[in-house]
């Protein structure tokens, strides 16, 4: 593929697979008591004694984003002031609350959407999806994005959906974003630029008239590393 070719990309999510339980579980220690003695206080160990991003929730809803891509996200939302956030892969749904209660704290009028191919993982009871919306969509069929078409600007589009991901950027840069608005790419640019560099760059080269890499984000956290894009 030259730099200005329009054909279907690879998907370089194959190159990764992940699959986790949705439901948010408080941690649980395996090889040590929670209540340490005092009196033997030097010799606590100093790891956790469990996997730190399991334990992320969002009102006990399991959230897949860690601290730091939180605290860039917050900062995103209070700059840009997003009318719809839209979220590739729903998972259990924890970001999708936290995206619209942050929203509202801060006096936005945000919609929240959801998609995802497997809508039975999610996790937010049913009183709970005020503003918010899910939808059933597809990431290798794009005419299933087609709900999107309404979405008021400015727009947040986050793919953690780790499916098809430059097919789906380029028809939502060609179909749906306009100056302003953002697509964020979570999790796989360093798998990608580890395991796929030379596609990774010769991809993301066909954007160039259309996209820009926000430098204020793109490095503020390992799951948003290079990954944060402003339709130009």
């Amino acid at each position: 593929m030259d730099n200005g070719s329009k054909e279907k990309y690879l998907d370089l999510n194959l190159f990764r697979g992940l699959g986790e339980d949705p439901v948010y579980h408080p941690p649980v220690l395996t090889d040590r008591p929670r209540d340490w003695p005092l009196d033997k206080w030097a010799e606590a160990p100093r790891d956790l004694g469990y996997s730190d991003f399991s334990r992320y929730q969002w009102r006990g809803l399991r959230m897949l984003k860690d601290p730091e891509t939180q605290a860039a996200l917050h900062d995103l939302v209070w700059e840009v002031r997003p009318r719809t956030i839209i979220e590739l892969g729903v998972y259990g749904g924890g970001s999708l609350v936290w995206f619209r209660d942050i929203a509202k704290l801060m006096g936005l009028d945000t919609r929240v959407i959801g998609l995802d191919r497997n809508l039975s993982r999610c996790q937010i009871p049913a009183e709970e999806r005020e503003n918010i919306s899910l939808h059933e969509a597809d990431c290798d069929d794009l005419a299933s994005f087609e709900v999107l078409r309404d979405a008021v600007h400015p727009i947040l589009f986050i793919d953690d959906a780790h499916a098809n991901t430059f097919n789906v950027m380029r028809w939502a840069v060609e179909n749906l974003l306009t100056p302003g608005d953002y697509f964020i790419i979570e999790d796989m640019i360093p798998y990608w630029s580890r395991y796929a560099p030379k596609l990774l760059s010769q991809y993301l080269a066909t954007f160039r008239d259309e996209l820009t890499m926000d430098m204020v984000y793109a490095n503020t956290s390992p799951q948003l590393d290079r990954g944060v894009f402003r339709r130009s």
